[in-house]
This record gives structure tokens, C-alpha cells and sequence, in this order.
């Protein structure tokens, strides 16, 4: 019997086969990107899955930890480092959380219980508005960092980054913000929108005054958040006796240059704890002068008025 003739494809049926193969390939690209994107986006809201590994360690604390609910995208929550061996400005327990990004960027967060809030001063600060009142931020070029310091109920917050270049000081107040109770297992998120930065106007600075003697008499005490108080007001052409000193561990701290007439100073240096300095002085010329550490780490402003 003859066979049967085998018939030559159609120019449709070859545009068909061509299709379906087009389809398949867009199909396999897609799935692939839908599988990227399931692995490497972060979810908007999730539980916080450091919780568990903080509160594993709150029994060392004597105060209540408190997490971020936002972080900045790919930031890994769950590699949170925790060193509760570390003591705060006034050697006072505290806490430390680290959480880096695959980049090389790390997020500080430091918290404690100051002994006197009012002595602890992040030095170079300024003060700005947050979620929890005033707080105080410090930025340094130089150094690419970003410093925030933030009371949330009787609890210090410090939040801090060297890596400049990948956060901002606005992702730094939005962190700021967002810290709440480890144990609540919070709801956190990658995603937040930008805390404004808004200063808030500096307390007015501290009226040296009158003893019986005539003399305008005040303390400077340097404190391991700096010299307290930071900004002091003194009358020109009455005399000045100031007393130095210093409240735990200063560092360089322990040295004071204070101008004391038009190209004079005086160089204060404690050598311990008990340790006080006297200056005596008259300032002639009305003005703003900087006082300052040796290493310019620690500074303040006098004020001499008319």
C-alpha cells in the first residue's frame, strides 16, 4: 500500500510553534525575577524576629529593652548583635545593638539609665524635636557620622552611625522614633516616611551670679557627655571666679582653656576625681568665647555681656 504523504508545515503552524516557545522563555524569565524578588524584598510588616534573642538577655538588664520597629531596607534584624557588658557615660549598665547590611553599614543603638540625666550631655549636640520630646543630634563631616541621643521615659537611647554615605540623619530620628518594648514582639518595617529634622531653640544659657563679695562665682563641671554647663553668661568688667571639675571618666575632658582676656587664656588641668581648680578673672570685652578640651572634643560657650 502506498504510505501516506507527509504534508510540508504551514507558514501559520511554523508562526505557532515560534510562539509557543516565546511564551515558555517570557515565562521562565518571569518566574525567575518573581523569585528574586520573593527573596531579596523585604517584607513590609512582620513581627520583629530579634525579639526572642533580646529578651534571652533582658534578665542581665535592670531596665526594659527597647527595639526599633524601623530600620532602614536591608538591615538584617534577625543577625542583631547584643553586648550587655557595657557601661554608659556615668558607668552605668547598658546595652548595645548592632545590625549591619550587606553593604558594610552598621546601626548603633545604645541604652541606659542615666544616674543624672541633666549631667550627661552629648557633647557638640544640638537639640532637635522627636516622637518622645527634645533630643539631641550631633553630625560630623569629617567623620561621616550621625549621633542621636533620645529620652524615651526614663530610658537614654543612643543611635548612631558611621556610614553616612548609605543613612541618613533623617533614617536616624525615624529609628529614634520608632523604639519600643522588645517583649510587646512588635510589628516592624522596612518602610517609614522621612522624620523631619525641626531644632529646637537651646535652653538659655546659665546666669553666673553675684556671691557677697561682688565676685560672679560658678562651677564648670566636665562630665563624660561634656562640660556642663555648656553655655554660661558672665557681666563684663566684674570679676569671675570659676571652680573646674570633673564627674566620672572624661578623657580629655579634664582640661579646660578658657579665654580670659583679648589673646589670653587660662589652662585649667584635673588630675583625679577630687581634684578642683580655681580660676579668677576680669573680662574687659564683650562677646561669645569658646572654651575647649586639648583635644577640642570637649567645648562650651561664654558669654560676656555689655
Amino acid at each position: 500500500m502506498p504510505k501516506p504523504s507527509q504534508r510540508e508545515p504551514t507558514v501559520i503552524g511554523r508562526l505557532g510553534r515560534t510562539w509557543v516557545l516565546l511564551l515558555a522563555f517570557l515565562g521562565v524569565i518571569l518566574a525567575a525575577v518573581l523569585v528574586w524578588v520573593l527573596v531579596e524584598q523585604e517584607p513590609v510588616a512582620a513581627e520583629a524576629p530579634e525579639a526572642d534573642k533580646v529578651l534571652a538577655v533582658q534578665a542581665e538588664m535592670p531596665f526594659q529593652i527597647l527595639i526599633p520597629s524601623y530600620l532602614p531596607k536591608g538591615f538584617d534584624r534577625t543577625g542583631v548583635e547584643i553586648l550587655v557588658n557595657q557601661s554608659g557615660p556615668g558607668g552605668e549598665p547598658m546595652v548595645q545593638l548592632t545590625y549591619r547590611n550587606r553593604k558594610g553599614a552598621t546601626i548603633f543603638i545604645r541604652e541606659w539609665v542615666p544616674m543624672d540625666p541633666s549631667l550627661e550631655t552629648l557633647s557638640g549636640s544640638r537639640p532637635i524635636q522627636t516622637r518622645w520630646g527634645k533630643g539631641y543630634m550631633l553630625t560630623q563631616s569629617q567623620q561621616s557620622l550621625c549621633a542621636l541621643w533620645v529620652d524615651v521615659g526614663p530610658l537614654r537611647t543612643s543611635v548612631y552611625s558611621h556610614n553616612m554615605d548609605q543613612i541618613t540623619r533623617e533614617q536616624i530620628v525615624g529609628i529614634g522614633n520608632s523604639m519600643g518594648p522588645a517583649s510587646n514582639r512588635q510589628v516592624f518595617t522596612f518602610s517609614l516616611e522621612p522624620a523631619p529634622i525641626q531644632n529646637v531653640a537651646p535652653p538659655p544659657p546659665y546666669e553666673a551670679p553675684l556671691n557677697e563679695e561682688g565676685v560672679q562665682e560658678l562651677t564648670l563641671v566636665s562630665t563624660p557627655g561634656g562640660y556642663n554647663p555648656l553655655r554660661f553668661t558672665v557681666q563684663k568688667d566684674v570679676p569671675v571666679r570659676l571652680h573646674f571639675r570633673m564627674l566620672g571618666e572624661v578623657g580629655s575632658g579634664n582640661v579646660l582653656i578658657l579665654p580670659t582676656a583679648d589673646g589670653e587664656q587660662a589652662v585649667l588641668t584635673l588630675e583625679s576625681q577630687g581634684d578642683v581648680e580655681t580660676l579668677d578673672f576680669t573680662p574687659t570685652i564683650a562677646g561669645e568665647y569658646e572654651f575647649y578640651c586639648a583635644h577640642h572634643m570637649y567645648r562650651g560657650i561664654m558669654t560676656v555681656r555689655e
